[in-house]
């Protein structure tokens, strides 16, 4: 044993016996030192926060793929949280580029103990432009009593993340390769945690969600991941991808903020040297600038084929094909996943009568009629879908279930399709309207379970408007769903079956498989039940507009 090891080894040796728990943990890169956390329930679990997983992406590796992190000397202090990322609308002092980290929370307690135990890593959500991963906004505290390791992980959001010219100047997707780069870490680390390595799940809510399915296409995951969790997001989702063009105006558009457009000639190099050699902060007020002025955000697109590249491929074909990683997924929506909308009826109204006074409105911006068909007509059955008799007290109702399913519904259901041809998939749908959820909305005609209410029931949350750290405070049925959830969602990580037994607390149900000819599913309210067909009759008649009158081939539904 060399001195440098030897001295590691008697650090942990005396520090284990000490604090009655491994203080310090060694990695690839060094060693790190955490600290001993509490849950509610008084359990305890070690907690690593703000772990470097990659080199800081500035100067030339600003919009590139991470490269791995140099070793450092000494202990790494990772007992609070690092830097976020810039995010789109948000001015906080702890943004920085330097933001490449993880958290790794562990019931493990010491260096030396027992079988390693199943992973979850978690990616968080925010349309790819905001969002963070930290313990203030996903405490592991509940998971963790499951004997369970979670990992969350930051990655770049907005142009940082996103950013693409269309070509191989900046391919794109740098925000997809962190999370990569960042599943390889922990795949490669977690046992250090006293987490297994061959038992890891991907999970992710909005966003994150979505990016949990792009994960599953990358090939460079293959051996890694074990299951999946997809909650409310899909690379199928049409705000989860942008055309090249679209992402190589946003571009220019981002550099033409920041000084003369015609500098660039249309050319990605110069733009590059340009939008590189810019601060930070800069780059920051521009992309904001942008976004209030064109709504405009870069987001993840199909890169050139190239060696680095994350994908080249069409996502939807990818799941039809089975040219994917087939792994064991539990994936569902929310009941009304834009029941916030209601929450201002005056601008609910206006989007209603927008859409009724043009009404090719109600055609999504991803189904491309084809030349031969009239517009209008296609647009009057989907209009009629949700709004031919229906009462007028209903119809903003039924306005936010239209933007509810285009908006998520339909490609989460679309996802389960594709995918269940090829591996197991448990498809749910939560409607527990209750307090913790955070979204008191509610109009007749619509469910009332919003978008992002399920990670509270996962996560401790715990800001200036909001914290579930106390149960207690809570009604008896919504600590009833909390446990649910963290039961079912754990039972997967650990099992691949979210009830791999009968159990008095999930109603002794077995949640069947999803397939595409028997479309069962969990529907998570006040009582659990097994039901058919999720958001019907609107999601099979989506299928028949799309199969009928929309070109292929698809990219996103």
């Amino acid at each position: 044993m060399g001195s440098r090891h030897l001295l590691q080894f008697l650090i942990l040796h005396l520090l284990h016996s000490t604090l009655g728990f491994d203080e310090l943990v060694t990695v690839n890169e060094g060693v790190l030192r955490g600290r001993l956390l509490t849950t509610p329930k008084n359990g305890t679990f070690r907690a690593f926060q703000g772990v470097p997983y990659a080199e800081p992406p500035i100067g030339s590796l600003r919009f590139q793929a991470p490269i791995n992190r140099e070793p450092w000397e000494g202990v790494l202090n990772a007992t609070q949280d690092s830097n976020v990322c810039y995010a789109i609308g948000s001015n906080t002092s702890s943004q920085s580029e330097d933001c490449l980290y993880l958290n790794v929370y562990t019931p493990i307690l010491t260096n030396d103990e027992g079988s390693p135990v199943p992973v979850l890593v978690w990616i968080h959500g925010g349309g790819y432009t905001h969002g963070n991963a930290l313990y203030s906004n996903f405490g592991p505290d509940f998971l963790i009593e499951k004997d369970i390791v979670i990992v969350t992980v930051s990655y770049r959001l907005g142009p940082f993340g996103f950013l693409s010219t269309g070509d191989l100047t900046v391919p794109g997707n740098a925000g997809h390769k962190d999370q990569a780069a960042a599943i390889k870490w922990t795949f490669e680390n977690i046992a250090s945690f006293g987490g297994d390595p061959a038992k890891i799940t991907l999970a992710g809510q909005s966003a994150g969600a979505s990016s949990v399915g792009y994960q599953l296409l990358y090939k460079g995951n293959e051996g890694l991941i074990r299951g999946a969790i997809l909650e409310s997001g899909s690379p199928l989702s049409i705000w989860s991808f942008q055309n090249s063009s679209q992402a190589r105006q946003y571009a220019f558009d981002l550099g033409s903020l920041l000084t003369d457009s015609t500098e660039f000639a249309n050319d990605s190099q110069r733009l590059l040297q340009f939008l590189q050699d810019v601060d930070a902060e800069s780059l920051h007020a521009a992309s904001n600038n942008l976004t209030a002025r064109t709504y405009s955000t870069p987001l993840p697109v199909k890169e050139p084929v190239h060696d680095a590249a994350f994908l080249t491929e069409n996502q939807y074909s990818m799941l039809e094909t089975g040219n994917f990683i087939r792994v064991p997924t539990l994936i569902g929506t929310n009941s009304e996943e834009e029941i916030h909308r209601a929450a201002d009826l005056n601008k609910l109204n206006k989007t209603l009568y927008q859409y009724e006074s043009n009404i090719e409105n109600f055609i999504p911006s991803d189904f491309i009629v084809n030349d031969s068909l009239n517009r209008s007509d296609i647009a009057k059955l989907i209009r009629n879908l949700y709004l031919d008799g229906v009462p007028e007290d209903e119809q903003m109702g039924h306005m936010v279930r239209f933007l509810s399913h285009t908006t998520f519904t339909n490609p989460m259901i679309k996802h389960a399709n594709l995918a269940s041809n090829y591996t197991d998939v448990y498809f749910y749908v939560f409607s527990y309207d209750g307090i913790m959820g955070n979204v008191n909305v509610t109009i007749k005609g619509a469910d009332s379970v919003d978008h992002a209410e399920d990670p509270r029931y996962l996560f401790k949350k715990v800001d200036s408007s909001y914290s579930n750290a106390d149960l207690s405070k809570f009604p008896t049925s919504d600590i009833l769903t909390h446990d649910r959830l963290i039961e079912l969602w754990t039972n997967f990580v650990k099992y691949l079956n979210p009830t791999p037994e009968l159990s008095e607390l999930l109603q002794n149900v077995t949640w069947p498989m999803f397939t595409e000819n028997e479309a069962k599913y969990l529907n998570i309210g006040a009582q659990l039940q097994i039901r058919n067909n999720p958001k019907n009759p609107y999601y099979s008649s989506w299928v028949e507009f799309y199969e009928t009158w929309a070109t292929k081939p698809f990219t996103t539904f």
